[in-house]
């Protein structure tokens, strides 16, 4: 119902904007021969450009994809985030044909200003084209539409058909179920069940959704043969909120059946961890090869006055589907007795010697991990593995805290990317930090992970107030 709808929209709004992205190349070029503001080489091969920009296009629909959810109703913030990746996947194309072809005649100032000009027809589109096409394409229907379930359960899911009402879904004239809702109600009472088969029949509705939830076996098989018997159409739905404790954020079907899972895990694909694989070795190789060594030999001068004893120290910790493995630090305390080894270090805090201090606020205590990177262990971005101490003191502050083995702890994070570094001292600021790290296991992607390495790079230069 919604799927091909919506697939059917962003088909279209693809196509639209290859018609309009080829069509600004063509005017640009018209424009700047007739008016000469821009002297253009005739050697230039504007044609090869042309099916750069059809080509480009193409590649639009893969992006838009991603706003399937949210299509009827774009804000403006989608808007300009999509045509952002819009321009960078034209302009990637464009250049990427200048450099092949080695291409000295086309001129950078033509191409410049082209992109500024698709650049403005693309966000016009972006913004326009789903109200546009959906008065275009979505001629309203008259179907009659009734929803089967506790009238919670109804408005509901009238207000989640009334996201895409634009898209030409159908209006819901009422709901069905064994009591009516107390006081004024915005969805009128139709009856009880077991009335449907008289409602469908006097054809005083034309399409009703039944919650499976609440209506299962053989009281809802009867309720779709009385609704085919007579050519309505049913639909069946299940509220998943009412079946699982948290917000689901996957669904699958294959077959006869159908999966509901509250945490997708892209890194479940084999292509996903062999590219993940490949972007760690290709940045720890160079680290543990170049610049651990030269940390390791200053470290070791600054020991010797400040804090004499090993440079390094293990400690275990848990990594992906809790498994233990050894983690490697800097030693940046002095030794002691081990009487507060699992205590969280504080500001100030007297067991961290001077150079201690700068290695932490840096962190490059943390670099010896690019061996356990190297060791399969660890991955360069991924939720930060705490004490096995910690561990189970805050899984029981947060109930889904374990689920950040669900992939390989990292160097750094997203939590630590966005400044939550340091002591947990209080539960919303873990609280914070688990929802990063859920985030990152839902939404991985190579170029969430280089953000992240780039926003800790600049950490390391301007550590946040919560380094130290």
């Amino acid at each position: 119902m919604i799927r091909h709808r919506v697939q059917g929209f962003l088909c279209l709004h693809s196509f639209t904007l290859a018609l309009l992205s080829s069509g600004a190349f063509i005017a640009s070029v018209v424009f700047f021969r007739a008016t000469e503001v821009v002297v253009l080489n005739a050697d230039a091969n504007f044609t090869l450009y042309f099916f750069g920009v059809v080509m480009a296009s193409m590649w639009f629909h893969r992006h838009l994809r991603g706003t399937a959810r949210s299509y009827a109703n774009l804000s403006l913030r989608d808007c300009l985030r999509l045509t952002g990746h819009q321009l960078m996947r034209l302009m990637l194309v464009m250049f990427a044909i200048a450099f092949v072809t080695k291409d000295v005649g086309v001129s950078r100032i033509f191409l410049t200003c082209f992109i500024g000009f698709v650049g403005v027809i693309l966000f016009s589109a972006n913004m326009f084209l789903p109200r546009l096409l959906g008065r275009i394409f979505a001629t309203p229907t008259q179907r009659r539409t009734a929803i089967v379930a506790n009238a919670e359960d109804a408005l509901r899911l009238r207000g989640w058909l009334t996201r895409y009402a634009e898209l030409g879904l159908d209006t819901v004239v009422g709901y069905i179920a064994e009591q009516p809702a107390k006081g004024d109600f915005p969805i009128p009472y139709l009856g009880a069940p077991s009335q449907l088969s008289e409602l469908v029949g006097k054809e005083i509705l034309d399409q009703v959704f039944i919650d499976q939830a609440e209506f299962q076996g053989p009281r809802s098989r009867k309720m779709v043969e009385q609704c085919e018997r007579h050519g309505c159409r049913v639909r069946s739905f299940i509220h998943i909120s009412a079946l699982l404790p948290s917000p689901t954020a996957a669904f699958e079907h294959d077959g006869q059946y159908a999966f509901a899972t509250v945490t997708p895990e892209p890194l479940q694909s084999p292509l996903n961890r062999v590219v993940k694989r490949l972007c760690d070795i290709a940045v720890a190789v160079p680290v543990v090869l170049f610049v651990l060594p030269p940390v390791l030999l200053v470290t070791a001068i600054f020991q010797r006055f400040q804090s004499r004893g090993p440079i390094l120290y293990c400690q275990l910790r848990s990594g992906i589907d809790r498994r233990r493995f050894l983690i490697f630090k800097i030693r940046t305390m002095h030794l002691n007795d081990g009487s507060r080894v699992a205590q969280q270090a504080r500001r100030g805090d007297d067991r961290i010697y001077a150079f201690g201090r700068f290695l932490r606020r840096t962190s490059l205590d943390e670099l010896p991990q690019f061996l356990n990177v190297l060791r399969g262990e660890m991955s360069v971005s991924g939720p930060r593995p705490h004490l096995l101490e910690h561990d189970e003191a805050f899984a029981q502050v947060i109930g889904y805290y374990r689920k950040r083995h669900f992939v390989k702890p990292g160097i750094t994070g997203l939590a630590q990317a966005k400044g939550y570094r340091g002591e947990v001292a209080r539960p919303e600021i873990l609280a914070r930090r688990v929802r990063y790290d859920m985030h990152y296991i839902a939404k991985w992607s190579l170029l969430l992970d280089i953000k992240i390495m780039f926003s800790t790079i600049r950490q390391i230069f301007l550590p946040p107030r919560s380094a130290y």
